[in-house]
């Protein structure tokens, strides 16, 4: 995927999302509220994340693998129902916070042959989405606490979408216009 896919898909998101909440409030405060302690969206998310892990860690041209590369698939698989089991509380927000870290490599890798200096803004998002990432494995309370800080009261959460729109928004004209 070039940057500019990457810009379009990551602004798409972040404008469905910030969409979502200004339109329609009270379903947004109520998957808010609940998202953080959610059984299936913890599973489907824990699986994405531990598949893209297995076949990250599989691709890796690293030599200290090499022993263990054909036993990846089958302990990613194993992971996955471990942790189902294992980590089951606040599980949406481990999960989140895996796959925030783990999807910045492409995108990184897609920044390298853009020559705009516009590649920057997709950059520090996915510095800080490694940031994030890393505490909210952690740390995945936060998460929970601040999604009930934001659900608490309706302005928080007109300014939460409010800003994925605009951010969403930013990252479309980029991959419309300057990463083409």
């Amino acid at each position: 995927m070039t940057l500019a896919h990457w810009s379009l898909l990551l602004g798409a998101l972040l404008s469905a999302g910030g969409i979502f909440i200004l339109t329609a409030r009270t379903p947004a405060t109520r998957l808010t509220r609940g998202f953080a302690r959610h059984v299936w969206t913890g599973r489907l998310l824990a699986t994405a994340a531990w598949i893209w892990a297995g076949w990250a860690t599989y691709t890796m041209p690293l030599d200290m693998l090499t022993p263990i590369r054909p036993w990846l698939p089958l302990l990613a698989l194993t992971a996955i129902p471990l942790s189902w089991y294992w980590m089951a509380d606040l599980l949406s927000c481990r999960a989140l916070g895996g796959l925030l870290v783990l999807f910045p490599c492409p995108l990184l890798q897609a920044a390298r042959s853009e020559p705009s200096p516009w590649r920057l803004v997709l950059v520090s998002l996915t510095y800080l989405g490694i940031i994030a990432g890393m505490w909210l494995l952690l740390y995945p309370y936060q998460l929970r606490r601040w999604l009930a800080w934001s659900a608490a009261q309706p302005g928080r959460m007109l300014a939460t979408g409010a800003t994925g729109a605009a951010l969403g928004a930013c990252l479309l004209v980029l991959g419309l216009s300057v990463f083409q």
